[in-house]
């Protein structure tokens, strides 16, 4: 009998400014999507709604106040490792980012920048499951 995988839930944030969407850089590093730029996430902690995942990854990977506005999009994705079950949110970005310094154990983003949703097609086309759910919401697949 197979073991089932375990489960990791996570949230996306599609945050937005007057500048354009927030895309971040993930570090060359990572294994899955090594120096892509994407939306920003955080991996949901033991009883942690979306909203709150989403306000976190605004504190804790962009160092900026975020405006939660909607969930967006939901994805089931199967990982080498674990199912992946991802929400993507939209939000409003109240400051300018501020970048913090990487901590062991998560990930964290090695630069910013603002663009457009088309701007996630590269970062889908690798297999980013928020890219490809954000870019569908907004009419525009890959």
């Amino acid at each position: 009998m197979q073991v089932p995988k375990p489960l990791k839930h996570a949230v996306a944030l599609a945050a937005w400014s007057h500048k354009g969407l927030l895309l971040v850089k993930r570090p060359e590093e990572d294994p899955e999507f090594g120096g892509a730029w994407g939306l920003p996430a955080v991996s949901l902690k033991e009883g942690e709604s979306v909203e709150e995942g989403a306000l976190r990854v605004g504190w804790e990977k962009l160092g900026s106040p975020v405006e939660v506005l909607q969930p967006v999009a939901f994805g089931v994705e199967e990982r080498r490792a674990y199912t992946l079950r991802l929400w993507v949110v939209e939000a409003r970005l109240l400051t300018e980012p501020l970048l913090p310094e990487p901590q062991p154990g998560k990930t964290y983003y090695r630069a910013y920048r603002f663009g457009t949703p088309q701007d996630l097609k590269e970062a889908a086309q690798e297999g980013s499951l928020c890219s490809r759910l954000y870019l569908a919401v907004k009419g525009l697949c890959p």
